[in-house]
């Protein structure tokens, strides 16, 4: 069922008593009922309510995500993140009201040198973030051997479906069998970052959205959008401003932020494989062949050489 912008208002007053709206905008999604709300101090609060069972699931770990984000973390960003003012039941969904999140998602051509930045401080203050405080709400705890695991894992199911060429193959299991890429301290992670996460205004971050795979696990995993060709214009500043911000003597934190990414492409294959959907399938092996070809014989996309000599996927020094 679909709600109006004037109901979900409504609906908010039993997520959050006392609550009064004086407009109402529509800001819904295909999946989800949602409508921007102002109350009477002009304050904006987004309420939302899923439409679907699968995004109920979504919803539910976007909100577990929430709770987890705890003053004292918060206290620690120099943005703003979700923060939930109130839930309810609505015909068996869960209708939440959390605070409108400021900014702008930015396309790649519109990311400045500043802008990128800007960036690269926000992923150093995430993953500066205490741990103790993930596990008290039960956040997923990865290690590097849980790390080096999963995607060996990734790596064996691809293989699997005899769709893998034998160069990229050897190229994942070689990184995988690397001990110095995986010696890493795990920190805080945002989990599933892109560039439409970081919201900007004026060049700046202003708010990250999107928490529900907040973790404690491999701080690469959130510097694997960087190795896309689609970033590349500004990538480089990113992880510049990343490093000196952090301070971290990870040195090949690069390197296996392109494998995540990579094995990105090998998960949409094994997702198409397992709905036997033949146009997933066709454009994972056709985005595995690009992917091959990019990279084949390239010593500068590298993961691992001898290790002491493999260079930064961004350009720079390791």
């Amino acid at each position: 069922m679909s709600h109006t912008p004037l109901m979900l208002s409504a609906l908010a007053t039993s997520a959050v008593p006392g609550f009064h709206a004086v407009s109402a905008q529509q800001v819904s999604t295909a999946e989800r009922s949602a409508a921007l709300v102002h109350d009477v101090q002009n304050d904006p609060w987004l309420v939302e309510l899923p439409r679907t069972d699968a995004d109920q699931e979504l919803h539910s770990s976007e909100l577990q995500a929430a709770r987890a984000l705890t003053e004292g973390l918060r206290s620690r960003l120099p943005f703003a993140l979700p923060q939930l003012a109130g839930v309810t039941e609505v015909q068996g969904r869960t209708l939440s009201v959390t605070r409108y999140l400021p900014g702008q998602a930015l396309q790649p051509k519109g990311v400045t040198p500043v802008g990128a930045a800007s960036m690269g401080n926000a992923l150093a203050a995430i993953h500066s973030l205490p741990v103790g405080p993930l596990a008290d709400h039960g956040r997923v705890s990865q290690s590097a051997l849980d790390t080096l695991r999963e995607s060996s894992s990734v790596v064996d199911a691809t293989a699997s479906t005899g769709l893998l060429p034998q160069s990229l193959l050897r190229r994942w299991e070689t990184a995988c069998e690397d001990a110095g890429l995986w010696q890493f301290e795990a920190t805080v992670i945002h989990g599933i970052c892109q560039l439409p996460r970081f919201l900007m205004e004026n060049q700046q971050v202003v708010a990250m959205d999107q928490w529900q795979e907040f973790r404690r696990g491999d701080p690469a995993k959130d510097l694997s959008w960087l190795t896309t060709p689609a970033n590349n214009s500004f990538a480089q500043n990113v992880h510049t401003a990343y490093r000196s911000a952090r301070g971290s003597s990870d040195r090949w934190i690069m390197q296996r932020a392109r494998l995540y990414a990579e094995l990105d492409i090998a998960r949409w294959l094994l997702h198409g494989v397992a709905l036997g959907h033949d146009s997933i399938i066709r454009d994972a092996t056709d985005m595995l062949s690009a992917l091959n070809d990019r990279v084949s014989g390239d010593l500068e996309s590298a993961i691992t050489q001898p290790i002491t000599q493999s260079k930064d996927p961004l350009g720079g020094n390791a």
